[in-house]
């Protein structure tokens, strides 16, 4: 009966445990070097055939970023009246974009950059944080660079970026939505899922 008790205490234990929310930055890290290893290992093949490396990136990044969420705060104001399939493929259209935006820098980079982690600042609740990095290339530059994320279902999702404290999420704001008011929802969408925002996105990035 005491080995019953016993064995009882430590499964309730270990079930505590498997779901409790790794630290954000833990999540982030994991994430992080499970990409590079992928591109370690297959740095040749996804090369010479970038849709595979994309299907990589959807498989093992995009998970730890709340879409939708991104999505909403990129269209603000135009959230709200957009329709449930209009936020859909908004939110498919964005992250594809993004995805296409940085396969080429993390391709040529993912063995010339040394990631510094910086302690976690916890928002109010702990249901938010950010967590602040230094990223170094080979050549000696250093970025600061920060997610913002927050706890959904017991995990932590990345909802913005600031490169050296500029908002990916601002910036692609103001540029879409003044696109929007010139040509219409619709329109920026299928142009998104044209490819005709990359080089914006590109750019972004590098700002």
């Amino acid at each position: 009966m005491l080995k019953k008790f016993l064995f009882l205490i430590l499964s309730l234990a270990w079930v505590a445990q498997a779901a409790a929310a790794p630290p954000p930055d833990e999540a982030l890290k994991v994430t992080t070097e499970q990409l590079q290893k992928l591109i370690q290992a297959n740095h040749k093949t996804y090369q010479a055939d970038l849709p595979k490396f994309y299907e990589a990136v959807d498989d093992v990044v995009v998970p730890r970023f709340d879409v939708p969420y991104i999505a909403q705060l990129v269209l603000a104001t135009n959230y709200k009246p957009a329709s449930d399939e209009q936020r859909k493929r908004f939110a498919t259209a964005f992250k594809n974009m993004m995805v296409k935006a940085y396969a080429n820098a993390m391709l040529d980079n993912y063995d010339s950059i040394e990631i510094d982690w910086l302690p976690v600042r916890l928002g109010e609740g702990d249901k938010t944080a950010l967590v602040n990095t230094t990223m170094k290339s080979s050549g000696g530059k250093a970025y600061a660079i920060g997610f913002r994320v927050r706890k959904i279902a017991e995990d932590w999702k990345v909802f913005d970026i600031a490169v050296e404290n500029i908002s990916l999420i601002t910036n692609f704001r103001t540029q879409l939505n003044a696109e929007i008011k010139k040509s219409g929802l619709d329109d920026v969408i299928a142009r998104m899922e044209r490819g005709d925002f990359t080089q914006v996105a590109q750019q972004n990035v590098a700002k």
